[in-house]
């Protein structure tokens, strides 16, 4: 305010409306602006002292006070650029203090036009452009600076959040992995347990169905023969619920040896033609003549396969035949050996081939389900398949039958 046009000792013309046009532009409420130019109103008495000149010009900055305030509502409803809001904001309170000097007549009109206005209006419009424009960019770099601090704030919350969540994750694993470790532990020693008593049942069973003597009557044989089944039985689903537990805990061991194809498939032949042939089913093995005489594999783990897929395939075969064809696959410089069990059953409904790979899942699923068993043959079957280097496939349709293909590596890839 001390700077401006002086013509008189009361009469001094300043450019104390810039700070209205700051707050016009800075400013999201509009009733702050209307302290501020009372402020600036009142401060006028103290530079030229109680006078007409200083009432008029304090009725003029309220007047320009409303004006900014109408303008930053103005600005909250439109989204136009910083640049348009200053522009207008320059002219238009400027302007109207122009406006307002000559309309309240407190000096002369000629002599405010031709003496005062032609300095200060221009004057206050340049400097208003650029104090407008130097602070725009200091508040812009303040914004910036302010943005930045926010994010900072932000992305230390979220990292902590992380590293919250991160060591919740661990714990929760490693209880996890302990309880696994626990469950398979207690599987496998229970297993152990049971299987000590269950050999001496099906032990004794056998002696008692094999022991010549005349006064055993039929039905005790009968009895003994239940008892030597039902304990074989029991045997095979401790043995994989065994196999399952050491594939959880990681220790299935794979035992690499020399496997003489011919011998393999007649022992195939051997074991599966009578039980094929008990449901009057057709049992066929087929060998390409590209497969090697001799492969290294683990053989029991191999057998265990084929033994899964087989006897599910009679199993679940009512009439018809099952297949094992045995062919040789190159793929990408890779011989692969392939084993096609093929039946003619029930077939598998597509939405139902993924989990029947899970442990105690069966196609069907039903609590007095048709056909018997735990569910665990193909999920230890595609488990042994993956430790052996290969994989484990099925095609199938419902009602047209199933063939499973299980590839593994012709020659051991060395670790």
């Amino acid at each position: 305010m001390f700077f401006g046009v002086r013509i008189s000792e009361h009469t001094l013309f300043d450019l104390r409306a810039l700070p209205l046009v700051f707050g016009t532009l800075f400013f999201r409420k509009y009733h702050l602006l209307l302290p501020v130019g009372l402020g600036i109103a009142l401060a006028r008495y103290t530079i030229t002292g109680i006078n007409p000149q200083a009432f008029t010009g304090s009725l003029n900055i309220l007047l320009l006070s409303f004006l900014a305030a109408f303008l930053v509502g103005l600005y909250q409803r439109k989204k136009w650029s910083y640049t348009k809001k200053a522009l207008i904001s320059i002219l238009s309170i400027n302007t109207l203090q122009v406006i307002g000097v000559v309309s309240f007549g407190a000096v002369n009109k000629t002599v405010y036009l031709t003496k005062v206005a032609i300095y200060t209006y221009p004057t206050g419009l340049l400097i208003s452009t650029l104090f407008v424009f130097i602070i725009r960019d200091f508040y812009s770099e303040q914004l910036q600076a302010n943005k930045i601090r926010k994010m900072n704030t932000r992305l230390r919350k979220q990292k902590a959040k992380l590293l919250a969540s991160k060591r919740e994750l661990e714990e929760k694993a490693q209880q996890l992995t302990l309880a696994s470790t626990y469950k398979s532990q207690f599987i496998a020693n229970m297993s152990h347990e049971f299987k000590t008593p269950l050999n001496s049942i099906i032990v004794l069973s056998e002696l008692i169905r094999e022991y010549d003597d005349p006064t055993n009557s039929q039905e005790v044989n009968q009895y003994a023969e239940i008892i030597h089944t039902s304990g074989n039985e029991l045997l095979l689903m401790l043995n994989s619920v065994l196999d399952l537990s050491k594939i959880e805990a990681g220790k299935m061991e794979i035992l690499w040896q020399p496997v003489v194809m011919d011998e393999l498939i007649s022992y195939i032949k051997q074991q599966f033609q009578p039980l094929a042939a008990a449901q009057k089913l057709r049992f066929e093995v087929h060998s390409a003549p590209s497969v090697p005489s001799m492969i290294q594999m683990d053989y029991q783990k191999l057998n265990q396969i084929l033994r899964n897929l087989i006897m599910n395939a009679i199993k679940f075969t009512e009439q018809g035949s099952i297949t094992l064809n045995v062919e040789m696959d190159i793929t990408d410089s890779t011989a692969w050996i392939v084993f096609v069990v093929q039946d003619t059953g029930i077939g598998i409904a597509e939405e139902k081939q993924q989990m029947i790979f899970e442990a105690f899942q069966q196609g069907d699923g039903a609590s007095n389900r048709k056909y018997e068993g735990t569910g665990l043959g193909l999920s230890i079957s595609l488990q042994l398949a993956k430790l052996l280097g290969g994989s484990l496939a099925l095609q199938s349709k419902k009602g047209e039958g199933s063939k499973f293909s299980l590839v593994l590596p012709l020659h051991r890839e060395e670790s």
